[in-house]
């Protein structure tokens, strides 16, 4: 037996290793110390970098050139492996919900102004959820993995990165949130989702499966897998509940956070007039 094909191909002794388990708490153990280094750090950094923007760009950067790394390095693997080298590259194309922070995150250190400012928000939106959902109901992973493990690894840094971003942009004070920018920011999210939709229907023609970016065909063990059995497995129904979850909470989140922000203002002009 070798290091590699016990890190990356999970075989000991010519047998299969055992995989982790959802749920189990080798799972939960290793996503909350993860979550809690790399959160942790993001207050630090946060707060040590909040009236800098030049260390501030610094983080973004360094978290992108991570996180593509991290795919490069996902991609690698698999084409090493594989005997057909544009199916590996179609079929394991960047395309999920918690793919896009591998664009949006390098794209935030680099672009300026409005286009910025609306990366910025697309993160702070959807960064955390990714790294909680991404992490925690990795259905589709740690059922079928070891925990030690490359694809545990790899997985769990690329969901973890998108969190620590997402954070220290919260703590940085680098989200504007503008309602002028709503649009684009959801605009995002519904574009790569397009995008991803388009990618399975022509695996499913060149194929005869789809490849189920976005988990548009079912729910792969993730809790989408509760609305594909509601609907029964109609797939046109179940697309438009997908698009309407994922735009759809990315529209909560600023509703939400607008009613938050109007309480805040609305106690603090009341301490005002009260110390008047």
């Amino acid at each position: 037996m070798n290091f590699y094909d016990w890190f990356f191909k999970e075989i000991e002794n010519g047998e299969q290793r055992a995989p982790a388990g959802l749920f189990s708490w080798q799972h939960l153990l290793a996503v909350t110390l993860t979550l809690a280094i790399l959160l942790t750090l993001a207050v630090f950094l946060g707060k040590k970098f909040k009236n800098d923007p030049k260390k501030q760009n610094l983080v973004l950067l360094i978290a992108g050139i991570s996180i593509v790394v991290i795919q490069i390095s996902k991609i690698t693997y698999l084409l090493v492996e594989t005997d057909n080298v544009v199916d590996c590259l179609i079929g394991n194309a960047p395309l999920y919900f918690c793919d896009i922070m591998i664009f949006i995150i390098p794209i935030s250190a680099f672009v300026r102004g409005r286009a910025k400012d609306i990366c910025i928000d697309f993160i702070a939106i959807c960064g955390l959820l990714m790294g909680f959902m991404g992490n925690y109901f990795a259905g589709n992973l740690y059922p079928s993995h070891a925990l030690i493990s490359f694809s545990v690894f790899n997985a769990l840094l690329n969901h973890s990165i998108s969190a620590f971003t997402s954070l220290f942009v919260w703590v940085a004070g680098m989200n504007k949130m503008e309602k002028k920018n709503i649009p684009f920011s959801i605009g995002i999210l519904f574009t790569f989702m397009t995008i991803a939709l388009i990618v399975d229907y022509v695996h499913l023609a060149r194929t005869g499966s789809p490849r189920n970016f976005m988990f548009f065909f079912f729910g792969d063990g993730t809790p989408f897998t509760l609305f594909h059995d509601m609907v029964k497995g109609n797939k046109i129904i179940y697309q438009i509940i997908i698009y309407i979850l994922q735009c759809g909470y990315m529209g909560l989140f600023y509703f939400f956070y607008y009613q938050i922000v109007k309480v805040v203002e609305k106690h603090k002009s009341k301490q005002v007039e009260a110390e008047a």
